[in-house]
C-alpha cells in the first residue's frame, strides 16, 4: 500500500441535526454549536493537508472554513460526496427531522434500493454508485494527506463498500441499515483511509 492518507469527516452539527426546521437539503447550514465544533476540529488538526475536499452542501464547506483559515493556500475541491437525499426535497422544506420521521421509517421499511421518492431524490442504488466512485477516485492518490468533509450516510456507505466489497443492492441496503443501527457517524467523526497502487484500505474511525 502506498503512502496516501485520506481522512473523511462528517460535517459539524447542522440545523437539521439540532432539530430545526430546514430548507433545501443542500442549503442547510451549521448550528451555533456546529460552528464551535468546526473551530475545534480545525484546531485539532496539526498536519497541513495537501488536499481539501467538500461535498456541494453548505454544511460541509462551512465545516471546512476554519481549516482553510488555519492552512491558507490549500484549495477546496468539490466532489459529489453529498448526503443521501432519499425524500423528495420539495416535500421536506419547512419541516424538522422529527416531522419527517414517519416518512423516514416508511422508506427504510420498504428496503427497495431502486425506489425514488420524487423529483430531486435519489435511490439507494444511486448512493452506492456515488460511494463506489469516491473509493475509486481516492484509490488513485499515491501520497500526501487529503482531508474531506462529507455526511453520515455517505460515510457509512463508503465504509461498508470498502470493508465488504461488491454485493447485491438488496443485500447492501440491509447491511447498510444494520450498520446505521449499530453506530451511525457522529458530527465531526473521522473515517481514515490509506490508498496506493490503485487500492483503498480502511484504517479506522475516531
Amino acid at each position: 500500500m502506498g503512502g496516501a492518507r485520506i481522512w473523511v469527516y462528517r460535517h459539524a452539527e447542522s440545523l437539521a441535526n439540532a432539530g430545526e426546521k430546514t430548507s433545501e437539503p443542500w442549503d442547510i447550514d451549521l448550528s451555533a454549536g456546529g460552528r464551535e465544533q468546526a473551530e475545534a476540529l480545525a484546531a485539532s488538526i496539526e498536519e497541513r493537508p495537501d488536499r481539501l475536499i467538500a461535498s456541494p452542501f453548505v454544511r460541509t464547506t462551512h465545516t471546512l472554513a476554519p481549516i482553510v483559515k488555519r492552512f491558507p493556500g490549500v484549495e477546496i475541491d468539490v466532489w459529489p460526496i453529498q448526503e443521501f437525499t432519499y425524500l423528495a426535497p420539495a416535500t421536506c422544506v419547512g419541516t424538522s427531522w422529527r416531522e419527517r420521521k414517519p416518512r423516514i421509517d416508511a422508506y427504510w421499511r420498504r428496503l427497495n434500493p431502486e425506489s425514488v421518492d420524487g423529483p430531486g431524490a435519489e435511490s439507494f442504488e444511486d448512493l452506492l454508485e456515488r460511494a463506489n466512485a469516491f473509493l475509486r477516485r481516492i484509490a488513485l492518490f499515491d501520497d500526501g494527506l487529503a482531508l474531506a468533509v462529507s455526511h453520515g450516510q455517505f460515510l457509512q456507505a463508503a465504509l461498508m463498500l470498502a470493508e465488504e466489497g461488491p454485493m447485491s443492492p438488496c443485500a447492501a441496503m440491509e447491511n447498510f441499515l444494520a450498520r446505521q443501527r449499530r453506530g451511525s457517524f457522529k458530527n465531526c467523526e473521522r473515517l481514515r483511509f490509506s490508498a496506493g497502487d490503485g487500492r483503498v484500505k480502511v484504517e479506522g474511525r475516531d
